[in-house]
């Protein structure tokens, strides 16, 4: 396998929407901070990650660099909202949490686009172009709205889905076989 804690990290993104629509079914308000926790394992998975492919150092640590402040962020939110304490919550969505979380995410999604173009061969390297373009196009969308003074969130929530399918594709990448040169 190319990267089981790829595989791991592209998983757990996966499954923070279900199981935080399962917490909140068993106890109300618990479905936001089940999905603040699953991304930050996600994400800190992901961090580790980014070194098992075939691409240059500098990319790599980009990602990690991005994945890291993407887990940070993630756990002060889900930890702010577990304790509800106004300060931590003001750094945590107000401060972290808006333009710098936006930029670490798109930061992330280059280093995807770069996984794509440098490592990613045969069909899943489709898959991933497809993926990324869906993603790419949403979050490029999400920037107009941003730029027009509203937000993806308040036009078109449904369209924030697009920004899972790039892990989609990690799940398919992280599984092939590895290519080892000698």
């Amino acid at each position: 396998m190319k990267s089981p804690r790829a595989l791991a990290a592209a998983v757990a993104f996966l499954a923070a929407l279900p199981i935080a629509a399962l917490c909140e079914a068993a106890a109300s308000g618990s479905g936001e901070i089940a999905i603040h926790l699953m991304l930050a394992l996600g994400a800190a998975l992901m961090a580790r990650a980014v070194f098992d492919f075939r691409i240059p150092r500098w990319i790599a640590w980009t990602g990690f660099a991005s994945a890291a402040f993407l887990a940070v962020t993630f756990l002060l939110q889900g930890v702010s909202t577990w304790t509800k304490n106004d300060s931590l919550t003001h750094f945590a969505y107000q401060v972290l949490g808006q333009r710098l979380e936006s930029w670490a995410g798109d930061l992330f999604f280059a280093w995807c686009i770069a996984l794509l173009l440098l490592d990613s061969r045969g069909w899943t390297r489709i898959v991933g172009a497809a993926a990324m373009a869906l993603a790419v196009g949403m979050r490029g969308y999400a920037h107009y709205l941003t730029a027009q003074g509203t937000s993806l969130s308040e036009e078109a929530p449904a369209l924030q889905v697009l920004a899972l399918l790039p892990f989609v594709w990690l799940v398919l990448e992280a599984r092939k076989t590895a290519c080892r040169s000698a």
